[in-house]
C-alpha cells in the first residue's frame, strides 16, 4: 500500500452514494467530492454514503471537479446511456482509475469508444458487476478453473426471477456473472423473449428504469469459446430469485447471493454426492459494504498494475450478449454469431 491516500470523487448522486459509502470506508482513499448535476440529489447521497454533509465538496460540473480536485481515482454512476462522456473525459483528464456502474453503456458504439480511449490513455476501469467482486463466487470460479475441482465446467444455468427481471437493467448482473464464471468469450448466442415483447426490436429503450414491465426478460442460450453452454433466463412471473447452477463432469455447484452448495462424482459423468462447499461470504445486505472489495482492487490496479476482476473488455461482451438476444428474437430465434458488426 502507498503512502499517499488516493484522492476519489463520485459521478451521480442516486446510486452514487453506495460508492461514496465504500470510498469512505476504504483505508486506501480519501473521498474529496461528488458531483450531480442535479444539486437535489446530494441529500440522498450522502444518506447512502453515511458521510456528513459538509465533509466533502459538492460540484454540478464534473470538468470543474477534474480541474480542481487533482482526483487518482472517479466513480461513473450517472444512468447508463450516459457512462461514455464522464468515463472518456475522465481518462483524458489523466484520471488513473474509473469505477463505473453497470452497465458499461447500451450501445457498441460507446463501448468500442470507451475502450479506445482506456487503450490510448492507459487509465484503469473496473465496471460494477458486482458478482465478480464477491468472495463466494470468487472462491467457486477459482475451485473450477484453477483447482479443477469439477473436471472443468460445461454447463451453466442462470435463473433471475420476479417483477424486476429484465435483460438489460438488472440482466446485466446475470449475463456478466455468466461471462465471469465461463472464463471465456461468447462466440454465439440464441434468445426468445417473454411473451409481449416478441416484436421489441433490435435498440434497447432504456425504460426498464422506470417500469419493469416495459423491459423485456428473455431465455438466452450463449456457447463460449471453450466450449461453456449458458441457458440464462430471465423470467417475471417466477419467484424472485438470483441463482447458478454450475456442472461439470466431476460435480456441480449450485450458487446464490447467500449461498453455495456443492456436489462431486463418484467418476465422471458419474452419480453426485454433496460435499462441503467453498468458505467464503455471499452478498452483504448493504449494497456499499460489497463494493469495497471493489475499491480497494482499484487501488492495486492503479498502484501495482493489479488484476482486474471486472474489465471493459468483458462488461463489452455481456453488452454484446444482451444485444445480440434482440437481434436473435427480431430473426424468429436464429443463432447470432460474435462479435456483432459494426458499421
Amino acid at each position: 500500500m502507498s503512502n499517499r491516500k488516493l484522492r476519489a470523487a463520485v459521478i451521480g448522486g442516486g446510486l452514487g452514494g453506495h460508492h461514496g459509502y465504500a470510498y469512505a470506508h476504504a483505508e486506501e482513499y480519501e473521498l474529496v467530492a461528488a458531483c450531480d448535476l442535479n444539486p437535489a440529489a446530494f441529500d440522498r447521497f450522502f444518506e447512502r454514503a453515511q458521510i456528513a454533509r459538509g465533509s466533502i465538496r459538492e460540484y454540478t460540473d464534473y470538468h470543474e471537479m477534474f480541474a480542481k480536485e487533482n482526483l487518482d481515482v472517479v466513480s461513473v454512476a450517472t444512468p447508463d446511456h450516459l457512462h461514455i462522456k464522464p468515463v472518456c473525459d475522465a481518462a483524458e483528464a489523466g484520471i488513473k482509475g474509473i469505477f463505473c456502474e453497470k452497465p458499461l453503456c447500451t450501445t457498441l458504439e460507446d463501448a468500442d469508444k470507451m475502450i479506445a480511449t482506456l487503450e490510448r490513455t492507459g487509465a484503469k476501469m473496473a465496471v460494477d458487476h458486482t458478482r465478480s467482486f464477491i468472495p463466494s463466487y470468487q472462491a467457486v470460479k477459482n475451485a473450477i478453473w484453477n483447482e479443477q475441482s469439477i473436471g472443468g465446467l460445461t454447463r451453466i444455468v442462470a435463473h433471475m426471477g420476479g417483477r424486476r427481471s429484465m435483460l438489460f437493467r438488472n440482466g446485466t448482473h446475470l449475463v456478466d456473472a455468466v461471462c465471469y464464471l465461463a472464463n471465456a468469450e461468447p462466440v454465439w448466442v440464441i434468445a426468445a423473449h417473454e411473451r409481449g415483447f416478441e416484436d421489441y426490436g433490435t435498440v434497447y429503450k432504456g425504460e426498464g428504469g422506470k417500469d419493469p414491465m416495459l423491459d423485456p426478460g428473455s431465455t438466452v442460450i450463449v456457447e463460449f469459446a471453450n466450449g461453456v453452454r449458458a441457458i440464462i433466463n430471465s423470467a417475471k412471473q417466477t419467484p424472485a430469485i438470483f441463482e447458478f447452477d454450475l456442472q461439470g463432469p466431476g460435480g456441480r455447484y449450485v450458487l446464490n447471493d447467500s449461498s453455495c452448495r456443492a456436489w462431486k462424482t463418484d467418476k465422471p459423468e458419474g452419480t453426485p454426492s454433496e460435499v462441503a462447499s467453498p468458505d467464503a461470504r455471499g452478498y452483504i445486505d448493504n449494497f456499499g459494504d460489497n463494493l469495497i472489495p471493489a475499491v480497494k482492487e482499484m487501488a492495486e490496479m492503479v498502484w501495482n498494475d493489479g488484476p482486474n476482476s471486472s474489465p471493459a473488455t468483458r462488461g463489452c461482451n455481456s453488452l454484446e450478449i444482451m444485444i445480440a438476444a434482440l437481434y436473435s428474437q427480431s430473426r424468429d430465434s436464429a443463432k447470432v454469431h460474435l462479435p456483432l458488426p459494426r458499421d
